[in-house]
């Protein structure tokens, strides 16, 4: 009888133990710590947003979800972790919409196209939309790519040059600095501008010397790139939007739990609309600041422009002539 006691007991401590070893292991289970890796600097508008989204997804999940952020790609090349991604890693990308098309959902490219919206309201609908849920579905489906947010909007890019380029016919034989991209050079070829490809870094010396008479970017990469120091004509054309955000591979997003899955959904969407309104504001400075240093600012004919650039739809099989519309109807 004590023999028997003595052996219950010890079970039951055993039994105990192995609860509590197991619980142990569940808690350490249900945390899940995931890497963002994107290259912007430690200093931008994105890093300062991607904290507090950090901060929020902590909070709402207890601290069961949490994400480091690697900045100025420390953990290796966008495209690096892209595929690290695709392949089932625990990291969360940055993507935009051209690079997350070629990985099995082309029709995405679409929202690389010029003059696609009248604003960012418009944009930032779309996004919301049934049909870019969908499209969302299908890249996850296809590519094993699971967007979280593209809605990271910058504000839309503008010429700057040495002369106004209001008028579209005006690029007609100018040199333009494009980044060797199909959505740009699609833009900028049936305009009769002649693209050239340069870094960032070389474009400077190029308006300065006369190698190219005109660059593009957004106001905010202009100012930081200080091109208008060298280049005193800004034509407001805001011919595309890169559609950017965040994105992490399909196996790794289906791992978490189904409220995890919401709340990363949830606060990266938030927080593209929060990025977004942030770029407004920072534009309309940079841009009377390069008033200040003697740069005249150009309001360009986007009609003219619109129309001039409309074959960039019906220039690819990958979506239907009538697709543009559709999305164009959805955003209002």
């Amino acid at each position: 009888m004590i023999n028997f006691s003595r052996r219950l007991a010890l079970a039951l401590v055993a039994g105990s133990a192995l609860s509590l070893f197991a619980g142990g292991v569940a808690v350490a289970q249900d945390k899940v710590l995931l890497r963002l890796a994107h290259g912007y600097t430690t200093t931008s508008v994105e890093q300062e947003v991607l904290a507090a989204t950090a901060d929020r997804i902590r909070e709402r999940t207890g601290g069961a979800l949490d994400i480091q952020i690697f900045p100025a790609n420390e953990l290796g090349t966008n495209a690096d972790m892209v595929e690290q991604a695709v392949s089932g890693g625990d990291v969360i990308v940055f993507v935009d919409a051209s690079g997350a098309a070629e990985k099995g959902f082309p029709t995405l490219g679409i929202l690389s196209g010029p003059f696609l919206f009248d604003n960012g309201e418009q944009a930032q609908k779309f996004a919301k939309s049934d049909m870019f849920k969908e499209w969302t579905e299908e890249l996850a489906a296809k590519g094993n790519l699971r967007i979280l947010a593209l809605n990271w909007f910058d504000e839309p890019r503008d010429i700057i040059g040495d002369r106004s380029f209001a008028d579209p016919a005006s690029l007609k034989g100018m040199k333009v600095r494009l980044p060797p991209l199909a959505a740009w050079l699609a833009t900028f070829e049936p305009l009769g501008a002649i693209p050239t490809s340069l870094t960032y870094g070389e474009t400077y010396g190029a308006l300065e010397q006369g190698v190219v008479n005109a660059t593009e970017s957004s106001p905010n990469a202009i100012f930081a790139a200080k091109w208008h120091e060298v280049s005193k004509h800004l034509t407001r054309t805001g011919h595309i939007r890169p559609w950017l955000g965040y994105a992490m591979g399909e196996d790794a997003f289906k791992r978490l739990s189904e409220d995890h899955r919401k709340v990363l959904v949830e606060e990266f969407t938030a927080s593209g609309e929060a990025a977004a309104k942030t770029h407004t504001e920072r534009t309309n400075g940079h841009i009377e600041q390069m008033k200040a240093a003697g740069v005249e600012i150009h309001e360009a004919d986007i009609p003219a422009y619109r129309a001039a650039t409309e074959g960039f739809y019906t220039s690819s099989k990958d979506w239907p002539a009538d697709l543009v519309g559709q999305i164009r109807a959805l955003a209002q």
